[in-house]
């Protein structure tokens, strides 16, 4: 039973190359020819084992299928970091696989808890697959995909999820509220990419379909906050401030806190920038108020690692230190990375100002260890990894 257990991530992964190859309309031989010119040949025996389970793909050979298939590396990696940890995971019975499912995945992704809820997702659809009657009820299937995307997004898997997202809209059954979801998860993710006029170009896609009686208020809200924070990419602030203080106040009409929340504070961090660091304290304050009082661990971090931005810019370097180390005691057991490595980096700057050498050392090294790890366009990062190269910082 044991071995079975194990082989199960590996075949999941397995089936996914398979449906890659076969899209393609390559038999295994065509691979095999095609790996010729790479460092590391991808026979027809090795590949067949892969996709039955039966065989792990080293890197080299996983970057050859990645370009005979044409889908980036950094997708199908993630992938296969998913399946090695998905085999480390017990098992558990999912006895519901529709919209009692997609609930209870909600109430884990609104604690933050989003390895959970990915997990519990995965199972779910995996359960569908293995159903040899077919899928009867495809919209169920599509909110499952969609909400699973949806935790990928949050645990910073943005390829892996953009090229999800994307094959969701190519799905001839999606509804225009589901089309919408789909294609907010595809900005969300080029966004965080640093991939914004693509971005932009979907939001506009998305604009075309406002006015249909099917799509809830809510979905036009996520669209006008995912919309702030490209206009705040491009450096078009007011304009940012416009769409965020839009979502925000269709959140309330709606009654959506957990949304309310998350938009408040997405103005707090437009205001920053835009340097009224007032406003952006007393929109921080509220949204932190709410988050503490409601259990939004996710959006605490977020606040509390915001806080440390305007009191280190205020150079109020004790306070910023309090902040990261409030965030951090959240953000570290989650995995939060790029909340960690921001607060981190505030903290190793502070540590340096101190002339602290051993502050310096710790958080340099933990900044070492996740900058590789981070994909999304953050300033920290990309200043971080300037003073990595010989760069000032």
């Amino acid at each position: 039973m044991e071995r079975q257990d194990q082989d199960l991530g590996n075949r999941k992964f397995g089936d996914y190359l398979r449906r890659v190859r076969e899209s393609r309309r390559l038999s295994l031989d065509a691979v095999e020819e095609m790996s010729a010119g790479f460092p590391e040949r991808v026979t027809k025996s090795h590949l067949s084992r892969i996709e039955n389970g039966l065989a792990y793909p080293t890197f080299t050979r996983l970057f050859a299928l990645s370009r005979i298939y044409g889908v980036p590396i950094a997708s199908i990696a993630e992938r296969f970091d998913l399946a090695l940890q998905n085999e480390l995971v017990p098992p558990e019975g999912v006895a519901r696989t529709g919209p009692e499912t997609v609930d209870d995945g909600k109430k884990l992704i609104l604690s933050g808890r989003y390895a959970e809820a990915l997990a519990l997702f995965s199972r779910a659809l995996d359960l569908r697959r293995d159903d040899a009657g077919g899928d009867p009820r495809p919209a169920e299937t599509l909110d499952l995909r969609l909400f699973y995307v949806d935790c990928l997004v949050h645990l910073g898997r943005f390829e892996f999820a953009k090229s999800e997202a994307e094959e969701i809209l190519s799905h001839p059954s999606l509804s225009d509220a589901q089309r919408l979801m789909a294609l907010q998860l595809f900005v969300i993710c080029c966004y965080r990419l640093g991939r914004y006029t693509v971005a932009m170009m979907a939001l506009e896609e998305a604009e075309k379909r406002k006015g249909s009686s099917e799509v809830p208020p809510k979905i036009w809200a996520d669209m006008g906050s995912i919309r702030g924070n490209v206009l705040q990419a491009l450096g078009r602030v007011q304009d940012s401030l416009a769409a965020h203080r839009e979502a925000l106040d269709l959140y309330e009409g709606a009654a959506l806190k957990f949304e309310a929340c998350r938009a408040r504070i997405n103005l707090g961090g437009a205001l920053t920038e835009a340097g009224d660091a007032e406003a952006a304290r007393r929109c921080l304050d509220d949204a932190l108020r709410e988050a503490e009082s409601s259990g939004y661990d996710r959006l605490r971090a977020v606040a509390l690692s915001l806080f440390v931005i305007l009191a280190y810019l205020a150079g109020d370097h004790a306070g910023a230190e309090g902040y990261a180390l409030r965030s951090n005691a959240i953000a570290r057991p989650r995995e939060y990375l790029p909340i960690v490595f921001r607060n981190c980096f505030y903290l190793w700057k502070i540590a340096q100002a101190r002339n602290d050498d051993a502050g310096v050392r710790t958080n340099e090294r933990t900044l070492r260890a996740y900058v590789g790890r981070i994909e999304e366009q953050m300033p920290e990062v990309e200043a971080f990894r300037s003073h990595a190269s010989g760069g000032e910082v």
